[in-house]
């Protein structure tokens, strides 16, 4: 398999379709759009928007899908990282409704790029969250009963425990809700194919220039170590890494630590037998996966303050064999960490922050799926069209100190309370 040691060392990083290094910017230029990010979102944004006819400059700071495009654990899901009922209750029926439609869209956009641009990345249907306890079962059948219903969602259906034990090989859930639609990918290969398509349409990217700062005005211009970019509109999509480029924006998500580990090959021992995405519904949830060469990528361990636990890849390989006891012996070969975005709403920003300058992070878990909605909706408002951005702009986020003496005793406190709350309950 190729490698790229400019990549953080990990299984997507072993079995990269990887691209030429692209320049680093060491020159003054203009564009209509500078987005500043090229992860899913900015890449997204920036084949809509060529796509539209404007000229894109996308700057990444380090390699492309350098950052939590290229580590997460590739489910690309329907949906939000808040529940289907509560997003329901929160928003209302009809708001609920456009922003499941719009999720919905997001996850058809992944799959006819992947056909439209020949992306290699493994792209496999099939997801089902699993009830732990009978509240848990509870919520899922509610979710279902919405699907099957007033969202007309055919996709759905549900699975009792012996339906899960047949075609997973666990007999730890009550049951499930599973989904035909949502899907899991090899994400690093799906971006750096986007970040193809984007070139191929006439986008310039940039590796290794990071913007260091944002001079707001008509044009804004946007300086990086060795350059700058000219631009009417800028696009932020650094999610967990903004870094203080934007302190509004920074001000709504908080990053979180979170760690990842695949097996070695399992052969015929592959307890998952349809290729399917997994998790529960803790809030310290377990999520997995079968990998095309037969292995199974296994997440879900947050550190409570932004850290590494010296046993990560142990805790993780221990939280697989309380799944599938049945694996007792089998070997952990890649183990990785990295950042992702969290808002108090649980759902993403997508917004206007004023002076032709937007936002779109924050997506709590579900960012391989709504990434590519959120760069067609914030493409549409930069050419003057803002109705769908609009569904996701009027959501209000609350507040996160921005300070990091602030911020750490508050991600501490918020993961030690969805462990509590994941361990009382019934």
């Amino acid at each position: 398999m190729s490698k790229d040691s400019q990549y953080i060392d990990s299984y997507y990083q072993a079995t990269i379709n990887p691209l030429p290094l692209q320049p680093q910017l060491d020159q003054d230029v203009e564009a209509d759009v500078c987005i500043i990010g090229g992860g899913m979102t900015g890449l997204s944004a920036a084949i809509e928007l060529r796509q539209k006819g404007y000229s894109v400059v996308v700057l990444e700071s380090n390699r492309l899908a350098w950052a939590g495009s290229g580590r997460n654990g590739g489910q690309c899901l329907v949906g939000y990282c808040l529940g289907l009922r509560e997003v329901d209750e929160t928003y209302g029926p009809q708001w609920g409704k456009q922003l499941w439609d719009l999720s919905c869209e997001a996850v058809d956009i992944a799959r006819d790029r992947i056909e439209k641009f020949n992306i290699d990345c493994g792209f496999q249907e099939g997801y089902i969250e699993l009830a732990l306890k009978k509240s848990q079962e509870k919520e899922l059948k509610s979710w279902l009963e919405l699907k099957q219903t007033r969202y007309e969602y055919p996709s759905a259906s549900w699975w009792d425990k012996d339906k899960i034990n047949e075609v997973a090989h666990t007999e730890r859930y009550l049951g499930g809700l599973y989904d035909s639609n949502s899907a899991h990918m090899h994400p690093l290969n799906y971006t750096l194919g986007l970040a193809k398509a984007a070139m191929e349409l006439g986008a310039s990217l940039y590796e290794n220039s990071a913007a260091v700062k944002i001079q707001k005005g008509q044009p804004h211009v946007i300086r990086t170590a060795k350059g700058s970019v000219k631009a009417k509109q800028v696009l932020l999509a650094c999610n967990a890494y903004l870094d203080g480029l934007d302190r509004k924006a920074q001000s709504v998500v908080l990053p979180v630590a979170s760690y990842i580990a695949v097996t070695e090959q399992l052969g015929d021992r592959q307890p998952i037998s349809n290729m399917m995405a997994m998790s529960d519904l803790n809030n310290c949830l377990d999520y997995y996966r079968p990998t095309p060469d037969g292995r199974i990528l296994f997440g879900g361990v947050n550190h409570p303050f932004n850290g590494e636990y010296s046993d990560s890849m142990e805790r993780l390989r221990q939280r697989m064999i309380k799944v599938f006891p049945q694996l007792s012996d089998v070997k952990m070969e890649y183990h990785w960490g990295g950042l992702f975005a969290v808002t108090r709403s649980y759902m993403p920003q997508i917004d206007h922050l004023g002076n032709d300058i937007y936002t779109a992070h924050g997506y709590t878990g579900h960012g391989v799926g709504l990434t590519n909605i959120a760069g067609k909706v914030v493409a549409e408002a930069m050419s003057g069209n803002a109705e769908r951005f609009d569904v996701f702009a009027k959501i209000k986020h609350g507040w996160i100190p921005t300070p990091q003496i602030l911020r750490t005793p508050a991600l501490a406190m918020a993961i030690w309370k969805a462990k509590l709350e994941d361990a009382l309950g019934s």
